[in-house]
């Protein structure tokens, strides 16, 4: 018994000596034998790093064997789109948002050779057989099938499991638009990869997509095609934040249907309509008539599509006189009580003559305004020189992109200073001659009302803290002092008897405003036969809150005055928007006591018949190719 005790502690302590560096120094031949174990292990290493760059590196039949086990594995590589940010009016309320949808994508070089079995694919995911057929000699690996279904539609084709050697089904982001065709043209949409294509979506693209994640095709133990991210790695989600418009849903849809309601019933071929807050810029509504659903874009509708208060290029007419008399006013050149002689109606001028529709003598820059004297506008612009006239232009955004930077926004189309002709300045004082859009004109009229700065053309709901605490030196065009008279000036068109914009009148709200006629040329008749009416109007004019341009394109009736028809549609816009925003708290609109203006004028058409109101309010604002 003590002899097996004693053999195991000698067993024991050369166990523990075996691992004892100072025990093993002492062994006899210590440093040739572990000289010969470490060459040893260099040589087994060496062997096996050489193997593996054999196999690696030079296309060997192991190395092929070895690479089809890989495949059978992985299947390819995927670049997953993520849900692009939301966008939302000014109260939160969205516009567009992205939501989870399936889609089927096929892996070609795994399709069976059958025709019967992709023939039963076809049937059962209603794919055209004669594509599904010729994708087997489609040099991709990796081809979608049906994108972004919605589920009734996916479970309408049942359980694919049967066919998972080839066929997969992974989620997608799909835009949707709950509002449908509310602000379509400016919101635009984006296309099957999740780019924006159009308006807004486009112009902020970057801004509202996120990086896209890279995924690998593999499959499990049970031969199913799994999604996985690389090496197993779990990324974060990720999100951008909220992109909120200035435009308030509520507001866009007064617009909208009143602007459809004009055209239908001007029978037009379409009209723009846009609602400013003069206070900061920022566009409340942008309406363009026709619309769509932005769920179903039209493909072959380009009317549709169009963003007219944008793109648009036209003569305006005599919406633009405000300008020219307020910047006389500002120059002092003019004064509130300057009165031009209207030459009775006719007045000559080198390479032509330019007409009133009435005859009328001295009048002052309020009744130019309120007859839309086209005589009178030009004796003001006449005092203001070519020179300050076409800086003018420029200062108020004729001349100029407004800065959205929508596609196709219209910059303007002036003509070179140096080559005006006599009837070119004369034209141009009465808005002939250049060519502007619908949103140039909103912002210049805002501009005039809105203190004379230029607070830009803001898509954008603007931070108020950011806004006040700007620094720099303001885009002025006249003093605040003028840009209040030009606004109470503008009253005598809606309010007073003889205004040419009456039907504009919103019942307790003090209106400004001015009507315009555009003509079109016709390339069929060779004249001046199509014509757009226009209006442009400020709530109230006594504290200016509100610019509102209205525009009804291409009338089928006639007469097409832009009182009559443009009004109108004014009227309802400018009346739902103002009940709105008291309700709301957000403006402070008072109520006006006399709905029209009591400060019945003497009429001042000198030498001129008598005439019904109606035929004065349909007849002054005319600004003819012809005439001029």
């Amino acid at each position: 018994m003590g002899n097996k005790i004693n053999l195991q502690v000698n067993l024991l302590v050369k166990f523990k000596n075996y691992f004892d560096p100072k025990q093993n120094k002492k062994l006899p031949n210590y440093k040739f034998r572990a000289q010969t174990m470490g060459i040893i292990y260099c040589i087994f290493l060496s062997i096996i790093l050489v193997r593996y760059a054999w196999i690696t590196f030079f296309p060997t039949p192991l190395r092929t064997k070895l690479i089809a086990t890989g495949t059978r594995q992985f299947e390819t590589n995927l670049t997953l789109a993520q849900p692009r940010a939301t966008i939302t009016d000014r109260n939160g309320r969205v516009l567009a948002v992205s939501i989870s949808r399936p889609s089927i994508y096929l892996l070609t070089h795994k399709m069976p050779e059958e025709i019967s079995t992709l023939k039963k694919v076809s049937e059962q995911i209603h794919f055209p057989l004669d594509t599904l057929i010729s994708y087997k000699d489609d040099k991709r690996n990796f081809i979608w099938l049906k994108r972004q279904m919605n589920q009734s539609e996916f479970i309408k084709i049942g359980n694919l499991k049967k066919w998972q050697e080839f066929i997969g089904v992974v989620d997608e982001p799909k835009r949707v638009y709950p509002e449908k065709d509310l602000a379509a043209q400016l919101i635009g949409f984006v296309g099957s990869e999740g780019n924006g294509l159009e308006g807004i979506e486009k112009i902020y693209n970057s801004r509202l997509n996120i990086k896209p994640i890279k995924s690998e095709v593999m499959k499990d133990a049970r031969g199913r095609l799994v999604m996985v991210t690389p090496n197993d790695a779990s990324k974060p989600d990720q999100k951008a934040p909220n992109l909120t418009l200035s435009i308030d849903l509520s507001i866009q849809e007064f617009t909208q249907n009143a602007l459809k309601d004009g055209v239908l019933k001007a029978k037009a071929k379409g009209g723009s309509a846009i609602v400013m807050d003069v206070k900061t810029g920022e566009i409340l509504s942008m309406a363009s008539y026709p619309s769509y659903d932005l769920n179903n874009p039209p493909e072959n509708d380009p009317a549709s599509r169009r963003l007219r208060p944008v793109m648009d290029a036209i003569e305006l007419g005599s919406v633009v006189k405000p300008m020219w008399i307020s910047k006389a006013l500002d120059l002092q050149v003019i004064t509130p009580e300057t009165k031009v002689y209207a030459e009775n109606g006719q007045m000559s001028l080198p390479g032509g003559i330019i007409h009133d529709t009435h005859e009328h003598g001295w009048i002052t820059p309020e009744e130019i305004l309120k007859v839309s004297s086209n005589i009178g506008a030009y004796k003001v612009v006449q005092k203001i020189g070519r020179e300050n006239f076409y800086d003018s232009l420029m200062k108020i955004g004729f001349g100029r992109q407004p800065g959205t930077g929508l596609p196709g926004e219209w910059s303007g189309r002036i003509k070179a200073l140096n080559t005006w002709r006599e009837m070119n300045f004369a034209n141009m004082a009465f808005g002939q001659g250049f060519a502007i859009s619908p949103l140039q004109l909103v912002h210049g009229l805002s501009i005039i009302v809105g203190g004379g700065i230029d607070h830009g053309v803001n898509l954008i709901a603007v931070d108020e803290k950011r806004q006040k605490n700007f620094v720099g030196p303001p885009l002025k065009y006249i003093s605040q002092k003028t840009s209040l008279l030009i606004s109470k000036m503008m009253e005598s068109v809606v309010e007073e008897e003889g205004g040419t914009g009456s039907p504009a009148r919103i019942p307790g709200v003090l209106v400004s405003g001015k009507t315009g006629t555009a003509q079109i040329w016709s390339s069929k008749e060779h004249s001046y036969s199509g014509r757009t009416a226009v209006f442009e109007g400020v709530i109230p004019s006594d504290d200016p809150k509100l610019a509102i341009v209205v525009v009804i394109d291409e009338a089928g009736i006639r007469p097409a005055y832009g009182g009559p028809l443009a009004g109108p549609v004014f009227a309802e816009i400018g009346k739902k928007t103002v009940q709105y925003l008291n309700s709301q708290g957000i403006f402070d609109v008072k109520p006006y006591e006399n709905a029209y203006l009591k400060r019945n004028k003497p009429n001042i058409i000198n030498n001129n018949k008598p005439q019904s109101a109606a035929m004065t309010n349909n007849h002054n604002e005319t600004d003819t190719k012809k005439e001029q």
